[in-house]
């Protein structure tokens, strides 16, 4: 629990918090990032806005820094809740520390997990892009990392999915009924463009959401080359998937495969790649 900070309060749009001391800003962006915090507002679902929440993160002058929601409190309790920490007969920590230890199924306390369709981009038979001087392509590199991801996430159900044709891709994804998708792709072009970007469809706001905080987990693993996050059309490449998903959808290219340095630094820490995934996950299930 050490290090960071806890606030109880309603959130509200643009990702503030409501709270007795007045509104704080919640922002992804870490402390001493050198975007404006309001650039990375914690994005809020409509369905969430005005509900009483326990949030983490790190505050500092009205701004809370890395911030999570990490309960969503049913109204009556959250505002027993904030009455009795107003009144210092509880701490916002021992609040956490007894929501944390109840059983996930308790009604009104824990939320069921969302469902993230992991997409394995390409198939056995067509692996994608690839590097022959390491003999590795994109299907056997993500297949791999899928598996890692999968253990490691905490707050959220995944589905691995795998590719039959192109064509039955969205509907075998909208047959399982998921909260988002996430495709792992690589990118690959001349053996020397490098970096990361992730792709979401154009018209989709949540896409973009969660485009964003997924590229940002991923550049901070990585530390390669910034290329931000790309709005699709159907005709574009990979547009298919995100048109005709059901769930908000975005595509993974975390690094050049066809690069050798690129490759190198992806599979130096492979489960830091991982990691970085599983948190993005995590952290995108709570706005989705």
């Amino acid at each position: 629990m050490s290090g960071k900070d806890w606030l109880i309060g309603r959130l509200l749009k643009q990702g503030q918090l409501r709270t007795e001391s007045g509104a704080i800003l919640l922002t992804t962006l870490h402390r001493g990032a050198p975007e404006p915090p309001e650039s990375g507002a914690l994005p809020v679902a409509e369905e969430n806005v005005g509900k009483m929440v326990l949030v983490e993160g790190d505050l500092v002058d009205g701004v809370l820094f890395k911030a999570r929601v990490a309960e969503i409190l049913p109204r009556l309790t959250g505002a027993l809740i904030q009455m009795l920490a107003e009144k210092g007969v509880v701490s916002t920590t021992e609040i956490k520390e007894y929501l944390s230890g109840l059983e996930d199924e308790e009604e009104g306390i824990h939320q069921a997990k969302k469902l993230c369709a992991l997409v394995i981009g390409h198939k056995k038979s067509s692996p994608g892009a690839g590097n022959d001087r390491v003999g590795i392509h994109e299907f056997e590199f993500n297949e791999d990392l899928a598996i890692r991801i999968e253990k490691k996430t905490q707050h959220t159900k995944i589905q691995r999915v795998y590719r039959r044709t192109w064509g039955e891709l969205p509907s075998d994804v909208n047959g399982l009924d998921p909260h988002f998708v996430l495709s792992l792709h690589c990118n690959a072009y001349n053996g020397r463009a490098s970096g990361t970007e992730v792709l979401y469809y154009h018209t989709s706001k949540v896409g973009e959401s969660i485009a964003k905080i997924l590229q940002r987990h991923l550049v901070e693993c990585l530390g390669l080359r910034d290329r931000g996050i790309h709005a699709k059309t159907s005709e574009d490449r990979g547009g298919h998937l995100l048109r005709y998903t059901r769930a908000p959808c975005v595509i993974a290219e975390p690094f050049f495969i066809d690069n050798d340095q690129d490759l190198a630094t992806a599979r130096d820490d492979l489960e830091g790649l991982a990691g970085a995934y599983a948190t993005a996950i995590d952290e995108i299930a709570q706005v989705v």
